[in-house]
Order: C-alpha cells, then sequence, then structure tokens
C-alpha cells in the first residue's frame, strides 16, 4: 500500500485497507510531523507491516513487477513540518511491455526536476494517473510529452469545490488525443494487466474514442503490424 503524501484526502481513507486487506508493505513519501501521520503510522506496526519510504532512485520488484521511484528526492530523516504536493511519491510500474505512472500530487516543480534528472524513455507509460486530481499546476505539457500515455485517468471527486479537472488540463490532455477517464464521470476505473495487454472497465460505461479500447487490448507486435498498415 502507498501513501503518496500526507494530505487528509490521501490519508484518510487507509486505515480501513489496513484493518480489511492483508498489506505485506506500506510505503510513504516524506515524513511529516503531522499528528495524522503519526497516528497512522502507528497502526501497520502494531501489525508488524514494514513501513518504508520511497526515495528517488529506489526500486524494487514484486511477483514480476518492477517498480522505481522518481520522487520524492528529501531523505526520510529530513522531517517537513507540514505536507505538501511535491512530497507526493511518484512511482512507475512495469509488468512486462506495460507500464503505469503514478505521480499522486506531484506538481510543476518537482514535474521538472524529475525532467531534468531522466531521459523521456525512462518516464514513457501507457496509463497515466493524472497529477494532483487534474490540477492546472500538475501534467504540464513538457511532462506529458515525456511520459506519452494512451490513457489518462483523473481522479477527482463529482462538483468538487476546486474545479478538478481544470479545463487548462484537460486541453493539453485533448491536444495530444489520449483516452481520458475520470472518476467524476466514469465512476472508479479498474486496470488489468497480463503484461501485454491492457484491460479497462468503469463503475459506469467507459466512455470511448473510437479504437482506443482495441488498440489498448492489442499485444505489442499485433499494434506494429497495425502500425505499418
Amino acid at each position: 500500500m502507498a501513501l503518496t503524501h500526507a494530505h487528509q484526502d490521501h490519508i484518510g481513507g487507509l486505515n480501513a485497507v489496513l484493518e480489511n486487506f492483508r498489506v505485506g508493505t506500506v510505503w510513504i513519501g516524506r515524513e511529516v510531523a503531522s499528528p495524522a501521520l503519526v497516528k497512522f503510522e502507528s497502526l501497520p506496526r502494531a501489525k508488524g507491516i514494514p513501513v518504508e519510504y520511497g526515495i528517488r532512485g529506489k526500486t524494487f520488484v514484486w511477483d514480476g513487477v518492477e517498480g522505481q521511484f522518481f520522487w520524492p528526492e528529501i531523505l526520510p530523516t529530513e522531517i517537513a513540518p507540514s505536507a505538501k504536493n511535491n512530497d507526493s511519491l511518484v512511482l512507475r510500474l512495469r509488468y512486462g511491455d506495460r507500464t503505469l505512472l503514478l505521480p499522486g500530487d506531484a506538481e510543476k516543480e518537482a514535474e521538472r526536476a524529475i525532467l531534468s534528472e531522466n531521459a523521456g524513455a525512462e518516464l514513457r507509460a501507457d496509463v497515466l494517473k493524472v497529477g494532483h486530481h487534474g490540477s492546472q499546476n500538475s501534467t504540464m505539457p513538457d511532462f506529458l510529452a515525456a511520459v506519452k500515455p494512451r490513457v489518462a485517468i483523473i481522479s477527482a471527486g463529482e462538483d468538487n469545490p476546486y474545479g478538478h479537472p481544470s479545463p487548462r488540463l484537460t486541453e493539453r490532455l485533448d491536444r495530444t488525443q489520449v483516452r481520458i477517464l475520470r472518476t467524476d464521470r466514469d465512476g472508479a476505473v479498474h486496470i488489468w494487466t497480463d503484461g501485454h495487454s491492457i484491460e479497462i472497465s468503469c463503475f459506469v460505461a467507459c466512455p470511448e474514442t473510437a479504437g482506443d479500447a482495441s488498440r489498448l487490448a492489442q499485444a505489442p507486435d499485433q499494434e506494429k503490424r497495425a502500425e505499418q498498415h
């Protein structure tokens, strides 16, 4: 289980996950002097569940899945006075030929730092969980151009008071012709992959752009043949 950062909308539901699921490890971004985070961290430790920090450059392999943390860059011993969006874990998962990028609430400052330290190919992902609920200050053009996602998923509450997703952000995504799925419109979005194909479902019927679903479900060699024609 990964806690991206210690804002209440990210930490608030995780106690129930710990109580109702068998969790092997808890990953946390930056350590923060927050009573809510201290209380949360005490729960997995009381159950004997390891708590680890996802620091830039750290990698792991879990049951065939390769993980790499691109952010944060701050060591866990450097405790911040309060949580910030740019404390977020930025995690890429690769399984077989397919990749997912999960940037939490990381904003443009973190994106610029990640771009300065990684070649574009390192950030490529089939599926991007759009940063910070579709804020205009995340998933900036240069970052989006490096990731080149085929599917962008925006996690935002219906009629939320922040106006997420931002029209500026959705315009950026529209210009790239990426397939967009939104939890405020489509409900929970589930992604399955066997390392070759990707299957997507929504709580309600997923909207589709012509051809997107079939192309995403093809294996890489099939995609190459399709592109040649």
